[in-house]
């Protein structure tokens, strides 16, 4: 089996392409900054989502297509959305059919979902009634009905829908906390006694390579149908405040404080005021949790790494890392508007697809 893998050197990218490694798979690894040395069983391409030509060179002779590359940012702007999550993932899906591709994952993320209001047990039949009111949902879900509509004999599709992904080589999430915690405090929603779904980056890389088809797999497993979807989550049910609070103890930040009650801190964040925004208020002050028994029974997914695990590895990678100063230091940082802009007309002048 070989493997095209766009996101390669994000935190689910690092994660399944030591999976793979580990598995003597050889991959076909996509990045836009600088190319690392290739190993062993990994070949690196120079190229963005909007180069068709990069893609196709970095998909042909692969069986397997993986696509880890989104902009998970929540303040991310409409033309920076529009352009890696959705265009981005037909251009990915092109360049996959092209190249012959007989399986197409999608790693997305639970937030389609997103509403204020608790979710809780939440299964694929489920549905909101609506379209997610933020921006980074809406074009998540886009992403996803665009990658389970494409799907059919010749090129199946199978979306995994991860929970807040989480691990040491988080840029997002931790930074974020670091940034806060200076700021005057980590702040729970209430008293963080809701539910918070997370997902392990180990966990997610373990449900990305049972998507792909492998020789050797159990017989007891059920098909993976086509146009698949499933959740991905860690085993255990986590309150916001022992994950927040393991989170700041692996960073060496302050324990975080309570604070305003969901409804008063949703109000405040719709006026600018508090501190966190809507979306932040939903996700630390709603309870959330997903029925992953579908994964289990058709891709035999059973999380491995614990939270407690988790969490004792993180605070062992801050300190290798340098502390809470590295961490803020290696923040990741928005694509600029200039560097969008010009990958936008590269790709309307080749035929690629640039927007929602």
């Amino acid at each position: 089996m070989r493997v095209f893998l766009t996101g390669a050197t994000g935190q689910v990218g690092q994660a399944v392409v030591r999976r793979l490694e580990a598995e003597g798979v050889d991959v076909h690894a996509l990045t836009r900054g600088p190319l690392p040395i290739d190993g062993a069983h990994v070949r690196w391409f120079a190229g963005d989502l909007g180069d068709p030509e990069a893609m196709a060179k970095a998909a042909a002779g692969c069986d397997v297509a993986v696509h880890a590359a989104r902009e998970c940012a929540h303040d991310a702007s409409l033309e920076v959305l529009g352009w890696i999550n959705v265009a981005g993932t037909e251009n990915a899906l092109k360049a996959a059919r092209h190249a012959g591709v007989k399986r197409f994952v999608h790693v997305g993320c639970v937030d389609v979902t997103l509403a204020n209001h608790d979710r809780v047990n939440w299964n694929e039949d489920k549905a909101l009634g609506h379209r997610p009111r933020a921006a980074h949902a809406r074009a998540e879900l886009e992403a996803e009905e665009l990658v389970i509509g494409l799907g059919d004999a010749k090129m199946s599709t199978v979306v995994l829908r991860a929970a807040t992904v989480w691990g040491p080589d988080d840029r997002w999430l931790l930074p974020r906390l670091v940034r806060e915690a200076r700021a005057g405090g980590v702040r729970l929603v209430g008293r963080g006694e809701n539910l918070v779904a997370t997902c392990h980056v180990d966990n997610l890389a373990d449900a990305v390579l049972l998507s792909a088809p492998r020789a050797g797999a159990p017989a007891s497993l059920s098909p993976v149908p086509a146009g698949a979807l499933y959740h991905v989550t860690d085993d255990e049910m986590t309150l916001a405040r022992d994950f927040y609070a393991g989170l700041c103890q692996a960073l060496g930040l302050p324990a975080p404080r309570t604070g305003s009650g969901v409804g008063f801190a949703s109000l405040k964040a719709r006026l600018g005021v508090g501190g966190l925004s809507l979306n932040e208020v939903i996700h630390r002050g709603r309870s959330t949790s997903f029925d992953v028994s579908p994964a289990r029974e058709h891709l035999g997914y059973a999380p491995r790494v614990t939270v407690d695990e988790g969490l004792a590895a993180l605070a062992q990678a801050v300190t290798k890392r340098g502390g809470a100063d590295a961490i803020l230091a290696d923040a990741r940082k928005a694509p600029a508007a200039d560097a969008i802009a010009t990958q936008v007309r590269r790709a309307n002048e080749s035929g690629a697809a640039t927007a929602m």
